[in-house]
């Protein structure tokens, strides 16, 4: 998966704040209020920087701009 900095993630996911449908992330995944799961998933590595512990939050966030960028919504 793309490592990219958390500032330029957090850049990229801007524009998509405001999307109001639901999106499938995975098979078994959705996320049903984007600006919320953004701002949670963002203050949770901010708040624990170099922390690989949360790692995962990270990569749900690539894995959800890559789905938002990709044009690939449910």
């Amino acid at each position: 998966m793309e490592r990219i900095p958390l500032s330029e993630l957090k850049k990229r996911l801007a524009p998509f704040r405001n999307y109001d449908n639901e999106i499938k992330v995975s098979p078994a995944e959705k996320v049903t209020d984007v600006s919320k799961f953004i701002d949670t998933h963002i203050s949770m590595l901010e708040g624990n920087p170099g922390n690989r512990t949360f790692l995962p939050y990270y990569e749900r966030l690539l894995i959800l701009l890559k789905v938002l960028e990709s044009g690939l919504l449910s």
